[in-house]
């Protein structure tokens, strides 16, 4: 065989091989995207036209620094088109059934409660994004594993939130709560009955010693405070690879601020590994597992028929530690903020704390007693949630209502657009109006509509935990102190995986007693 022959064979196995990468390309950057589309506009979706490779991304990016670059009024709780602005926008122009492309991928947006509803009640079918590095990172465990495996983890864990046993830690709560208000009560003196506070600054690790005390590690120690600091790091590298997310393969960037989220996400795993270690000795020499989330979760890998690995350990450890943690601050923050706004119905609750409680510290006995303080929790946590959006993604086409919905596509449930929509509240839907949950929210009406805990098999296992917490903390701060939002605050909700104030949540605190 000459040297010709030879050359040709090679430039046709190249040639052969570029072809084929070629079409593979083809297909996944531009074939498959607008076939997709045209099923989706089939079935009656509708959405911008598929652009090569960014999609959505670029218009959905200057759209964010827009909205985040001016606060809003001040005298407004429509948040909807600041938190979720493109999805606010999309909705506006196509209404509540559209999709936007992240990346190459179509995100369908589905508003209608009934349909919300039967997602969430479909686990099986509509499943977690896969391959989810962010939520592994931000979350992780309970919250992103599926199937037999969540179910485990989940029979593991439950007894934790059990009712019975949160009333016991509402004492860790309360003391918790005066704990920090020492701290408030040292920046205050008889001739000083005010003062401005950042209780941006102060609920976060006030629900973060909650966390410890009660779930998962005991006392706060050098590790678990190393722990908290480390997490902020995350958060704020969080934010800032969040807009990578478009990319196809973004995880493997070599970008500065990926391989410190990557670094720091390690370190806290590494941490986390020593406190859970030290536990898991201490249980070997005899010490009682005490029955908290840990503990449970060390018996079941002692139990050794259970399959439930240390890994898996560390990771729910982890998780809860950090979601039951960031869930929790964020609805306090917007609670005290509310309550500031609106002086009245903090009139109304303090009464209603010192009618069930007096001067004394709240106790688990009045629990079912806060009913106007459970109002305003949920009409707070209406306007505004703390979780945006919940995803979710099919592996294969699905019947969803009287719709086949094509594989490959996630779907997008906006739960602050649908908490802001007319259609579903009312006309008075911006305002803030506690009455509306006069019968809870386990009458008929509101299991159709709310979904601060998400639905179905796969609602937030915490909502218990989470809700004592919040009346607890109020309870307690309303007994002693008053709140007004401050000249400097700038009412800037912005939406960083979970609702924070964008510039902090500055009020006035004044002392009752």
């Amino acid at each position: 065989m000459d040297a010709s022959t030879i050359a040709s064979i090679i430039i046709s196995v190249i040639s052969v091989f570029i072809l084929s990468f070629t079409i593979k390309l083809a297909k996944k950057f531009w074939l498959r995207p607008k076939k997709v589309e045209k099923r989706l506009r089939e079935i009656g979706f509708k959405g911008n036209s598929y652009r090569f490779f960014y999609g959505d991304a670029k218009e959905m990016e200057q759209m964010r620094i827009r909205v985040l670059s001016k606060p809003i009024d001040l005298s407004s709780d429509d948040i909807a088109s600041r938190v979720l602005p493109y999805h606010h926008y999309l909705a506006q122009k196509y209404g509540k059934q559209f999709f936007i492309w992240i990346g190459t991928k179509p995100r369908l947006t589905v508003m209608d409660p009934v349909l919300v509803k039967e997602i969430l009640a479909r686990p099986d079918e509509f499943q977690k994004p896969r391959n989810d590095h962010m939520a592994h990172v931000m979350v992780g465990g309970l919250f992103t594993t599926e199937g037999n495996i969540w179910s485990k983890h989940k029979k593991i864990i439950n007894p934790t939130f059990h009712m019975d046993k949160i009333k016991k830690m509402v004492p860790l709560i309360v003391k918790s709560s005066l704990d920090m208000m020492d701290k408030w009560n040292m920046l205050l003196s008889a001739s000083k009955k005010s003062v401005e506070i950042d209780l941006w600054e102060d609920i976060q690790p006030l629900t973060y010693d909650i966390m410890c005390k009660t779930l998962v590690v005991g006392e706060t120690n050098e590790e678990i405070t190393r722990i908290h600091e480390l997490r902020d790091q995350i958060n704020e590298q969080a934010a800032k690879v969040g807009k990578l997310m478009f990319f196809p393969g973004w995880w493997n960037l070599p970008t500065k601020d990926l391989n410190t989220l990557k670094s720091v996400h390690k370190q806290v795993e590494g941490l986390v590994k020593k406190v859970v270690t030290k536990r898991l000795e201490e249980m070997k020499r005899g010490a009682s597992s005490e029955g908290d989330m840990l503990g449970l979760m060390l018996e079941a890998y002692l139990d050794k028929t259970g399959g439930f690995s240390l890994d898996d350990v560390m990771d729910e450890c982890r998780s809860f530690h950090f979601a039951g943690t960031e869930v929790t601050a964020r609805s306090l923050i917007w609670v005290l903020y509310v309550l500031s706004k609106y002086p009245e119905w903090q009139a109304k609750a303090r009464e209603e704390v010192l009618q069930v409680f007096g001067d004394q510290n709240p106790n688990a006995e009045g629990l079912n007693q806060l009913k106007i303080v459970t109002m305003i929790l949920y009409e707070v946590m209406r306007l505004y949630p703390p979780t945006s959006m919940i995803h979710r993604a099919i592996s294969k086409d699905t019947k969803l209502g009287d719709m086949i919905l094509p594989a490959w596509v996630q779907m997008t449930i906006p739960i602050t657009l649908m908490n802001h929509d007319p259609d579903i509240w009312g006309e008075d839907v911006h305002e803030f109006k506690p009455e509306r949950f006069e019968e809870g929210v386990f009458n008929s009406k509101m299991q159709s509509v709310y979904f601060a805990f998400a639905s179905g098999p796969r609602k937030c296992i915490g909502q218990s935990m989470a809700m004592v917490t919040d009346k607890f903390v109020v309870a307690t701060l309303l007994q002693r102190f008053s709140f007004e939002i401050s000249p400097s605050y700038e009412h800037a909700p912005k939406h960083a995986f979970l609702l924070v104030p964008q510039h902090g949540m500055k009020l006035v605190v004044r002392k009752l007693i």
